[in-house]
């Protein structure tokens, strides 16, 4: 009975101890996660200074775009965009769509086109197709 009772112990420990390490180990994961969340987030805001200023034209206005379709998630889909001379360096994006139906016809990793709806405070994809 008594080495049963050690050998549920040594169990007990060595679960703990790996329950342990995999905690450290996603905790590690989650700081690498916030990084580059803080990194894309800084680049997307030097991006935006790079975009010409407002000279008090008229909102909306209207990009014409390419890139690669990364995902699809409901009404939004994250695209790997190329640059836009202009207005926004290549990075990776995340749209909202005005009309999903649109993504009926697309797949991960499709080249797309696509035309952006600029405002004061979003931008907002109003029409994507393969190209």
């Amino acid at each position: 009975m008594k080495t049963v009772s050690i050998i549920a112990l040594i169990i007990a420990v060595l679960t703990l101890a790996i329950t342990s390490y995999q905690i450290r180990e996603l905790q590690n994961e989650q700081k690498l996660i916030v990084e580059d969340v803080l990194k894309l987030k800084q680049e997307m805001a030097r991006s935006w200074q790079h975009a010409p200023k407002s000279t008090g034209e008229e909102w909306p206005k209207y990009h014409d775009a390419t890139g690669i379709l990364k995902l699809i998630t409901g009404n939004r889909v994250v695209i790997d965009q190329d640059e836009m001379p202009g207005f926004m360096r290549a990075m990776i994006m995340s749209y909202e769509v005005e009309n999903p139906e649109q993504l009926s016809t697309l797949r991960q990793e499709d080249k797309v086109k696509l035309k952006l709806k600029e405002t004061e405070t979003s931008l907002t994809v109003v029409s994507i197709e393969k190209e």
